[in-house]
């Protein structure tokens, strides 16, 4: 099984014209990102609308919010729709793959309203993952720009005390401090930890 994000910019028509390169360009280097870290693969297409690809599903929910973050740093607010399943027909060009997990995918983008939403085949979430999930969600939709910034930069950095992303961030350890108890970091944290294991533990229960 794979996992799959659909997802798509908020919003993203109400760019000027003048700001639409620098747009496509942080999305394509956010998807570098998160393709790099979770050796995954991506694509983009009508612009704004993104398909990511990750050959282990239990990192989906943290590639979802590292990019999430990334992005609203750059003051891009995205919605994603995550999918747990199967992969049919692998093709170099992602955008023709098929498998239940694209069509999940697929499908989710078009039905949500909100920012996170997560499907696994043939397992409904268990009730508090899925309370979690909406708990992020509203979370991630109350960031600024600059606790997205501080927050990503914590969960990315191999040292990330306080004091060393100050000096990464070029600003004090009070201010970095600030900004990552405002971003509930320490909440995040544990739920991209919890997401991992629960995921994991799901899916023991669809293979056996």
């Amino acid at each position: 099984m794979i996992a799959v994000i659909s997802g798509d910019l908020i919003k993203s028509q109400k760019i000027p014209q003048q700001e639409y390169d620098d747009m496509l360009y942080q999305l394509d280097q956010s998807l570098r990102f998160i393709a790099s870290k979770f050796n995954g693969r991506f694509s983009v297409y009508r612009g704004d609308a993104l398909q990511i690809q990750l050959p282990d599903p239990t990192d989906v929910c943290c590639a979802a919010v590292l990019l999430y973050l990334q992005l609203k740093s750059a003051n891009y607010s995205l919605r994603q729709s995550l999918a747990v399943g199967n992969l049919d027909n692998p093709r170099a060009d992602i955008k023709t793959a098929t498998g239940s997990a694209y069509t999940l995918s697929g499908q989710g983008l078009d039905t949500m309203n909100q920012r996170l939403l997560l499907q696994i085949e043939h397992c409904p979430l268990d009730t508090s993952f899925a309370l979690n999930i909406d708990l992020i969600d509203v979370l991630l939709d109350k960031m600024s720009q600059k606790q997205a910034n501080a927050l990503f930069y914590y969960l990315t950095t191999h040292n990330n005390s306080h004091s060393e992303l100050a000096k990464e961030l070029k600003t004090s350890r009070e201010n970095v401090t600030k900004l990552l108890n405002l971003a509930h970091y320490q909440l995040i944290e544990r739920f991209l930890n919890y997401s991992k294991h629960t995921i994991a533990q799901q899916l023991k229960g669809v293979t056996t």
